[in-house]
């Protein structure tokens, strides 16, 4: 079902009357406003002249403008000692919506924003294993569909990918983890079933930007998200932008050889670790992996697809040695992937996202004392590393970010 565009008002007829105004320039103008306002609290239309180093007045007329189109409103600030209070811009809830999917091998999150960033709605659908790409395909179109019923004013869609993808021409490269996904149009399907503009990213990435504009990285410029699920990625932002590289590889780090060891204990205490031999990441410390150790580690053989990191979490709870010396192992290797990833980047911040986040300090613990073990000498300072808040919506939330960042008003 397709959505409904706005009509053009009578700003839009006099813009396109307007010869000399470049439609494309006027626009970029405008999105960047949106984004200053969306980014900054309690700013005034002088604040954000000066900014964007415009003339009060062309400021205020480009203001009005978003005003009158339902993106902006303004409002008093309540005090002021000396003078005039100066008006106070934000977004307008009522502007539009953006919706943003995520999804991986078992699990599809979808989530619809209101123009102010405010979840509105949100939605889960489970991939069975027997999937392949057109009944996800499916899904996606029934979850975006479940969101818009009721809120037909949607202004952009933004899509989580798993595994390879071609952002400039909106399509899904490859996943292994789901049957027959490889070059996937997915930007031109879903554009031509809903008939709005579709941004696609890859998943660890939407999860990156989720936790720029929603989580634990906001207002830092240089951080990383590791996204733990099924695979495991990093999301890698420089300077407030996502890196990509050369070709949208970067942050691919699930077939990195790591260490898997034990830890060597004199009078109960950690005093090294040895590395019996190396395997790639996502068959040490992905979901699947980790539920599989677990469950040896839990004496349940052969039923580690029924258990849970919840039942994970609770045997730790309950002092399960075995459980805790597995998590211990995996915490070595992941506390080994940060410190690589510190040496590489130097982040402000590494942040841990994904299900492995409801082990709580079971598994943060051990992989803070894994980080101070491995940081080298010309480090003195171990990274800051903390867990995602923002729950199994996350990269759902980073999507929807994304559409409605790289959204532009028509100028």
């Amino acid at each position: 079902m397709a959505l409904s565009r706005k009509k053009a008002g009578p700003a839009e007829r006099a813009l396109v009357r307007a010869p000399k105004i470049k439609r494309a320039a006027v626009s970029n103008l405008e999105a960047e406003m949106l984004r200053r306002v969306r980014t900054h609290e309690n700013l005034s239309r002088v604040k954000l002249a000066r900014q964007l180093r415009l003339a009060p007045s062309t400021a205020g007329a480009y203001v009005d403008r978003l005003i009158q189109r339902g993106f902006l409103t303004e409002r008093r600030q309540t005090s002021r000692e000396h003078g005039r209070p100066p008006s106070l811009l934000s977004l307008n809830p009522r502007g539009g919506s953006f919706v943003g999917v995520d999804f991986e091998a078992r699990n599809i999150m979808a989530t619809l924003v209101d123009f102010s960033q405010r979840p509105v709605r949100q939605v889960h659908k489970v991939i069975r294993t027997t999937d392949a790409a057109d009944d996800v395909l499916r899904k996606i179109e029934d979850a975006i569909e479940e969101l818009v019923e009721h809120n037909r004013n949607v202004l952009g869609i933004g899509i989580g990918v798993p595994g390879l993808i071609e952002p400039d021409t909106e399509t899904a490269l490859y996943y292994a983890h789901i049957a027959d996904w490889q070059n996937i149009p997915l930007g031109k399907r879903l554009s031509n079933r809903f008939n709005v503009n579709i941004f696609i990213e890859n998943n660890i990435r939407s999860m990156a930007m989720a936790e720029l504009w929603f989580g634990e990285a906001r207002g830092l410029k240089n951080f990383v998200c590791l996204g733990v699920r099924t695979g495991i990625g990093a999301g890698i932002v420089v300077r407030g932008q996502i890196l990509h590289g050369r070709n949208n590889l970067a942050g691919e780090i699930g077939d990195w050889l790591c260490p898997v060891g034990s830890l060597e204990q004199v009078e109960g205490k950690d005093i090294a670790w040895r590395c019996d031999k190396l395997q790639p990441l996502e068959e040490i410390a992905s979901v699947p992996a980790i539920l599989q150790i677990m469950a040896a580690a839990m004496h349940r053989n052969g039923h580690s697809s029924s258990l849970t990191i919840e039942e994970v979490a609770e045997a730790a709870n309950k002092g399960h040695a075995g459980v805790k010396e597995a998590l211990g192992r995996v915490a070595q290797t992941l506390g080994w992937v940060l410190c690589q990833i510190d040496s590489l980047f130097n982040p402000q911040k590494i942040i841990v996202a994904g299900p492995l986040v409801g082990l709580g300090k079971h598994l943060l613990e051990p992989l803070e004392s894994a980080i101070r073990r491995f940081g080298s000498e010309h480090h003195p300072e171990t990274p800051a590393i903390a867990f995602s808040t923002l729950g199994k919506y996350n990269g759902a939330l980073g999507a929807a970010a994304l559409a409605l960042n790289e959204w532009k008003p028509k100028g």
